[in-house]
């Protein structure tokens, strides 16, 4: 995996702004590490860790549509269950909420394997919005720490 290229984009993010509302932890940066940092506490699965930590990189370019861009510049760099749930992590929103209105559209998701690990991104990324809660960023540690996932396998 390459990290430092994902950390890269992860960096983008930093002076990305977001409606306040919905985001009163600040930039999407900031959102992003928090997020990370709820996976890194429940999950040891590196795929389940990335997409916590890179779910919102499209926005560095595409703030409407930012979950497909963002699977499609993680692409060929991380695993495709990563891909997968950076693509589909607004949809599981619409499901919850009951504004998927098709069938089938529910049941591609539901089949789909890694489905629990989208509803817990859908979780963190939910927790991930704390004003108080500052991460202490440290881009050497963070690698250290997906590599040490890495070598878990």
């Amino acid at each position: 995996m390459q990290y430092s290229q994902i950390m890269d984009m992860v960096e983008r993010l930093i002076g990305i702004s977001q409606r306040a509302d919905y985001h009163p932890e600040g930039d999407a940066f900031r959102h992003s590490l928090q997020v990370f940092h709820h996976a890194l506490r429940e999950s040891g699965d590196l795929s389940v860790v990335v997409a916590a930590l890179t779910h919102d990189v499209g926005k560095a370019t595409m703030p409407i549509g930012h979950e497909e861009e963002g699977a499609r510049m993680l692409e060929g760099l991380v695993s495709e269950k990563t891909v997968w749930l950076v693509r589909n992590h607004i949809r599981v929103r619409y499901l919850i909420n009951g504004d998927t209105k098709r069938l089938s559209k529910v049941q591609e998701l539901l089949m789909n394997p890694w489905f629990p690990d989208l509803v817990m991104l859908a979780r963190w990324d939910k927790m991930g919005r704390n004003a108080n809660h500052h991460i202490e960023y440290d881009r050497e540690k963070i690698i250290a720490r997906l590599q040490t996932l890495d070598t878990d396998k």
